[in-house]
């Protein structure tokens, strides 16, 4: 009889710092894993790294970047164990960098937002002023 466990817990970095942690155990040894590094910035919970190999491959996301797999190759022949411990000590390594680069990346965002909002406004009334 094949046993399958699935295990999800979270392990708390700092009070505003979290990583979700799924497992798919079976007959004892690591199968799939998710590490999901998530922060409350800004007053919202907001998803910042990624690690998983539940599509069949390993692959990381980082998410001030944007939303795109980055497919991980040099951990072939590694156990999924090995390649989880290593994420688990990694993500908890850096994940202040990690935090940091978010953190731009969102102002960095928010500031465009802006400057093309009065670009827009600006376009409009100069439209308006040519019509009347």
């Amino acid at each position: 009889m094949l046993k399958k466990k699935n295990i999800k817990y979270l392990k708390l970095l700092t009070s505003e710092d979290i990583l979700d942690i799924t497992i798919l155990i079976e007959t004892n040894e690591i199968k799939r894993f998710a590490i999901n590094y998530r922060a409350n910035i800004h007053d919202g919970w907001r998803e910042i790294y990624r690690v998983d190999n539940y599509h069949g491959y390993l692959h990381e996301m980082k998410f001030w970047r944007n939303q795109e797999q980055i497919i991980i190759k040099d951990k072939n022949g590694w156990s999924s164990k090995d390649i989880f411990n290593y994420y688990i000590d990694e993500v908890t390594e850096n994940f202040q960098r990690y935090r940091i680069y978010f953190d731009r990346a969102l102002r960095q965002n928010r500031t465009e937002r802006k400057k093309n909002d009065k670009n827009e406004t600006r376009i409009r009334e100069e439209g308006t002023k040519k019509k009347g």
